[in-house]
């Protein structure tokens, strides 16, 4: 009998039948850069750079639609009309700054979002308005409305709002919304019931209707669009989460969002902060009909800045497709460039940046192509030469995720070396929600060794996955010393960038293999095991002598201090569950 193959067309229409339109689809390119005067990490830098961005996507043909300026406060930019004694001083540098890349924008003909990402009423205006506090009043969600109609009024050449929540501190009542806040009671004292019951059961009996978090949320959200949308403007939202219960807040908050009101959701790549073991932002599959955007951090926060290499584009593509398999409103692309003052251009990760811009414009590209493109551009190679480049940069990226973010959580205080409470408090605050949002067997278990039953199996592993990662990065050192086409220059900040990636991975080794020793010391006291950990910190202590007196390169990454801290405070977690302090 004779067989005959089942067509090609047949399996993709079966499986990937969206898939046919990529080809026409397109998406808004936006360009994401901090823009508060006081910050740290995210401190504005000078206007000028924005210019580099745009002849940078100008010289690959492609270009950037928008730019997002990413602040701090909601209060604190223009006068709030409905509250003329609220003694708020307005930030002024940070206004002019605004200002100024505001005008260079639009001289280039971009549209321009102003990102804010703190509500919390500040306390001169809750001294004054204490009524402001009563989130069942409604005065709050006007407060927010006038004030997002006042930042209009301020900077007339903004195009879009943006707002986002969850950042930083993790207890509910303390985040930028819900700080200072409360639900009818001018006291929100936790001694109100012993103290005050009659004014509990007023509250019990009088006040309604009930209002859930994510109601207030969507009370918050509506208001803002209201203002945006009298402005003729848009409202973007940044889904940012921390947590699985501030992302299910944030979904009951736009469940059934009123359809007139200018809105789009604004999603990190993954769930969480950038973390590459945890899936793909599940809001988008879960609210498909609202328009969508991705940010993609290639100014890598937690994944060695653009210090060492992180190249991603092959992932990139794979994320905007899902996004692209689940909503057909997928319209937006973002990219942040820089992270504490470092910026991706000049450093391998312009890779990423590249491919956010190819996808953007022609979703199907092939990875290839832009590999190709970018390193014969960048790096004046072809052919063989070529590949053995994109072979060694490809390595960087299965590093970055397995150590700096090593078994799932991330290990890394902005991806400098942590120091002692980072790495405690990033284990057991978010091992939870790894095996929540992303529960394999393998997250389970190592969740599991870590946080309950420490011992040999997950010290060796993590062990492994360290040789396993200088294993690879030793390769990547090989071939790209074995590229005679290479410029010198070049070959020497690539072997520079691989040589401190090593510094670093294995300055961290010992540090989580001690780190480990402490959490079985926790449990089972043994000789051996302290003896061993004492040792792992003596290596420590040698390389801070060696960082300091330059016989091992220093880094921005792995600073001494940083070293420093966590030996002190294993040493005193050690004596002090032995008993001798």
């Amino acid at each position: 009998m004779k067989s005959y193959p089942v067509p090609d067309s047949m399996i993709e229409k079966n499986l990937f039948p969206g898939r046919r339109a990529f080809a026409d689809r397109r998406m808004e390119k936006e360009l994401l850069l901090f823009a508060d005067t006081r910050k740290s990490h995210a401190r504005s830098s000078d206007v000028q750079t924005i210019t580099g961005y745009l002849d940078y996507a100008e010289s690959y043909g492609s270009s950037f639609d928008w730019i997002q300026l990413h602040s701090g406060y909601l209060f604190n930019h223009a006068p709030l009309a409905g509250y003329p004694d609220a003694g708020i001083p307005i930030d002024e540098a940070t206004n002019a700054y605004i200002d100024r890349a505001i005008a260079l924008c639009k001289s280039r003909g971009k549209k321009v979002c102003f990102t804010v990402g703190n509500y919390a009423p500040l306390d001169s205006l809750l001294e004054k308005y204490p009524e402001v506090r009563n989130l069942q009043n409604g005065l709050f969600f006007e407060l927010i409305h006038d004030a997002v109609l006042g930042i209009f009024d301020r900077f007339p050449g903004l195009d879009e709002m943006g707002l986002y929540f969850f950042e930083s501190l993790n207890i509910l009542h303390f985040t930028n919304f819900f700080k200072c806040m409360n639900y009818g009671l001018m006291n929100p004292s936790e001694q109100t019931m012993e103290h005050d019951p009659a004014a509990i059961q007023a509250y019990e009996a009088y006040d309604y209707p009930y209002m859930s978090f994510g109601d207030h949320l969507r009370l918050m959200l509506q208001a803002a669009a209201r203002a945006c949308k009298e402005r003729g403007k848009s409202l973007k939202v940044l889904t940012h989460v921390w947590f699985p219960f501030q992302e299910e807040m944030l979904l009951e908050a736009f469940r059934d969002f009123p359809p007139d009101l200018p809105v789009i959701l604004e999603h990190n790549y993954t769930t969480g902060d950038f973390n590459p073991h945890l899936p793909f932002p599940a809001m988008i599959r879960q609210l498909p009909h609202l328009k969508h955007a991705l940010v993609f951090c290639c100014g890598m926060e937690y994944h060695g800045l653009s210090l060492v290499p992180c190249c991603f584009p092959d992932q990139m593509q794979a994320v905007v497709h899902a996004a692209m398999d689940d909503t057909p409103n997928l319209v937006r692309l973002v990219v942040r460039p820089v992270w504490d003052g470092i910026s991706l251009l000049g450093s391998p990760n312009e890779v990423n940046m590249l491919t956010m811009l190819r996808t953007a414009d022609h979703p199907d590209t092939d990875m290839e192509e832009i590999w190709t493109d970018w390193i014969r551009t960048r790096y004046h190679l072809t052919g063989e030469p070529a590949q053995t480049l994109h072979e060694a940069l490809d390595l960087s990226y299965g590093v970055v995720r397995d150590i700096f973010f090593l078994f799932g959580i991330r290990a890394n205080d902005h991806s400098h070396i942590p120091d002692f409470h980072h790495l405690e408090s990033r284990l057991h605050n978010y091992g939870k929600a790894v095996f929540k949002w992303n529960p394999t067997p393998e997250n389970r278990e190592n969740v599991y060794d870590l946080l309950v039953r420490p011992g040999e199996k997950i010290r060796k592993k993590s062990l492994r996955i360290h040789d396993r990662a200088l294993a690879d990065i030793d390769q990547a050192l090989d071939m790209i010393s074995g590229i005679a086409e290479l410029n010198p220059d070049d070959r020497a900040d690539l072997r520079r960038r691989y040589e401190d990636m090593r510094t670093w991975v294995a300055i961290h080794q010992v540090q989580y293999d001690v780190y480990i020793r402490l959490l079985i010391h926790r449990r089972t006291l043994t000789e051996e095991n302290r003896s061993a950990a004492e040792k792992g910190l003596e290596t420590l202590s040698r390389t801070v002598v060696q960082l300091n007196q330059g016989t091992v390169r220093s880094s921005y990454l792995f600073s001494p201090d940083h070293i420093q801290a966590f030996i002190q405070e294993c040493t005193a977690q050690f004596d002090d569950k032995d008993g001798t302090v």
